[in-house]
């Protein structure tokens, strides 16, 4: 049975700190990919980012996790995601199953993507700094250079 890929576009992509913490040694390939129809949002106050339905593209890495260690990777990222149950009121995040284009092969496949609960964030509509762009990854970066630059 072929298992499904996971789609990450925060600290789970590769040279981020959940990644090290939960998919290293644990990943059989990692391709380039991008998810459309989104918004991406970094929460400061959390240190990780969110997606939610809109008009832009997330851009991310579709992981594929070692074929002997998938279940237990993926109750790894459940957990790690607050992801109680399909639909449950209390996830953190949401579990979905969405297309996602690989661009390595132009491609696309469905993959796992933790989706936000915002519903449960208070902070969310005050705090969370949309990057219209579509890439944490270079949010991130950007922002550690403008620190090391400026104090």
């Amino acid at each position: 049975m072929k298992r499904i890929n996971l789609f990450v576009y925060g600290s789970l992509r590769e040279g981020f700190f959940n990644y090290e913490k939960y998919l290293k040694g644990r990943v059989a390939e990692t391709m380039t990919a991008k998810l459309s129809n989104m918004k991406l949002y970094h929460m400061p106050y959390k240190g990780y980012p969110a997606i939610m339905f809109g008009k832009d593209t997330v851009i991310g890495e579709i992981m594929v996790l070692h074929e002997d260690r998938y279940e237990e990777t993926m109750k790894a990222m459940d957990e790690m995601e607050g992801f109680i149950s399909e639909g449950n009121p209390e996830n953190e995040y949401h579990k979905v199953v969405l297309e996602v284009q690989n661009l390595e092969t132009n491609e696309m496949e469905p993959c796992f993507v933790y989706f936000y609960n915002k519903e449960k964030d208070e902070l969310f509509d005050s705090s969370a700094v949309y990057i219209p762009h579509g890439d944490w990854k270079e949010h991130m970066l950007a922002e550690e250079e403008q620190r090391e630059n400026f104090g």
